[in-house]
């Protein structure tokens, strides 16, 4: 039976007993065996314990020969605090898969930049005391299993097909990275963006920092997800449609919406750093199968 080590690498979490014997037992369920790292319910401010202890959590997890998978138990904020206090070279020795969302989006590209790790977005252990729905579930234990993963239903915008690596999560945590030596080069990538709760004129002033520094120049596809209540409070200022739209509807890559992943109920669960076939034109992403942790 595979080993799940849970780690807090941002926001507090507090959990009764029964809330951890929750997590733990849907995990032993599905025929995975789950622990708490030491200092997951730990509080500093609005972070779950001061960095060295996070990032202690993070490389201890990695080092352990007993761990086979690593998960968040929440996002929030402050995973971007520990890139520079994480042991990168024994973390590429160490290779094992790591589960994370929303904030986790910058120690997920800094895993793949630093060390080509594939890493999994999408779904935090505290997801489970919601409790987990269908298609989340689904997908993640694909994932836990290392089953690919194809989806059909994707809207096109602009047709084509690509066949890249899957980068991207949540914009802001990707602008956040920019200029420091963490943010991977999304040269040739298939760029996945969501957020939430961020006006328009913020979508696009984000947008517009990727552009500018070149991020957007080279892609060979982009898939837009859920950007959930990212709505303006005052009409005259448009949609976040329309910004997508702004900056992805004249693209000469294939663009599809509609992937159903972001802020919202029953999302799934996918790869990031894994290739993938995009086609637009039949509203389809298939996953390569993953690559061995070696």
């Amino acid at each position: 039976m595979k080993q799940i080590t849970l780690v807090a690498p941002a926001s507090p979490i507090d959990l009764s007993e029964s809330e951890k014997e929750t997590i733990i037992n849907w995990f032993n369920t599905n025929g995975f065996q789950a622990r708490f790292a030491p200092h997951c319910f730990e509080q500093d401010r609005f972070l779950a314990g001061s960095d060295k202890d996070r990032a202690e959590d993070l490389n201890n997890a990695f080092a352990d020969e007993a761990t086979d998978i690593i998960i968040a138990l929440r996002g929030g904020y402050g995973s971007p605090r520990v890139l520079d206090k994480l042991d990168y070279k024994m973390i590429r020795k160490n290779k094992k898969p790591f589960f994370g969302f929303s904030d986790l989006t910058a120690l997920q590209m800094a895993l793949y930049h630093r060390c080509e790790l594939i890493t999994y977005t999408g779904f935090n252990a505290n997801f489970i005391l919601n409790p987990i729905q269908s298609r989340m579930e689904k997908t993640l234990l694909q994932a836990l299993n290392q089953q690919p993963l194809s989806l059909s239903g994707l809207k096109e915008l602009i047709p084509g097909t690509a066949y890249a690596r899957v980068l991207g999560g949540t914009l802001t945590m990707l602008t956040g990275l920019l200029g420091t030596s963490y943010m991977p080069d999304l040269t040739d990538c298939i760029l996945v963006i969501e957020d939430v709760h961020e006006e328009p004129y913020r979508i696009d002033r984000m947008l517009n920092q990727l552009r500018l520094a070149g991020a957007l120049s080279q892609l060979s596809g982009v898939i837009l997800a859920d950007c959930a209540d990212c709505v303006a409070k005052d009409k005259a200022d448009g949609t976040v449609h329309e910004v997508l739209h702004d900056y992805f509807g004249n693209k000469k890559i294939p663009v599809v919406t509609h992937f159903p992943y972001g802020h919202t109920p029953d999302h799934i669960v996918f790869p990031l750093g894994q290739k993938a076939r995009l086609d637009a034109n039949k509203g389809t992403l298939v996953f390569d199968k993953y690559d061995k942790y070696e």
